[in-house]
């Protein structure tokens, strides 16, 4: 006597992974064991009047003696200059998603990880195609700049420059959508930087 099996087999739908990706996503930290313990977290500071997310540029503010109980604040950086750090993803598990978003973010008196400059973290951030072509082919010490309008890395123009490398670049990743006038923040696809700390 003989048993006949006929399995459902698994199998993937024409066309079903066609996407290609190198696995970036804006703000969520590369593995690295020797920098992953330099994350921090802060509250956001209460003059922040717009969500924050994963790939901004952030100033570290000092606590109040007496206050720093609860550590230091942060709040968007507004020029080359006072940049200390970039806000990320992970770990962040109070961030949230609203109605009309499906980014997770954060908002004033809420709490934001973060790296500072220094921790040698990689960070993907979002970039402008001008940025790709002016770091492509160049020394990972190329001058960048920050653009604190669209939050995104942007060719050096003049000035200071942005106190970051760039290790690394990709034009299919996921990114950050932030429409001003709805407050809509949506992910989407786009070009990254990936900038060491």
């Amino acid at each position: 006597m003989s048993i006949s099996i006929n399995p459902s087999l698994t199998v993937a739908p024409p066309s079903s992974f066609l996407s290609s990706t190198q696995g970036y996503t804006q703000g969520i930290a590369l593995a690295d064991p020797s920098a992953r313990q330099w994350l921090l977290s802060a509250a956001i500071n209460s003059t922040v009047t717009q969500p924050l997310w994963g790939g901004m540029a952030l100033t570290e503010l000092v606590a109040t003696a007496g206050a720093d109980g609860a550590g230091n604040s942060v709040e968007l950086a507004s020029t080359q200059a006072n940049v200390t750090g970039f806000s990320v993803f992970n770990r962040g598990y109070n961030m949230i998603n609203t109605p009309g978003n499906n980014v997770q973010t954060a908002s004033a008196g809420m709490s934001l990880p973060y790296y500072r400059l220094g921790s040698n973290i990689r960070i993907p951030v979002l970039a402008t195609a001008a940025l790709l072509t002016a770091v492509e082919g160049n020394g990972i010490n190329t001058q960048v700049q920050w653009d604190f309008t669209n939050q995104q890395l942007i060719p050096y123009a003049s000035g200071t420059a942005l106190n970051v490398k760039v290790v690394g670049v990709s034009t299919n990743a996921k990114i950050v959508n932030y429409n001003s006038g709805t407050g809509a923040v949506t992910w989407s696809t786009g070009d990254v930087a990936i900038i060491q700390l």
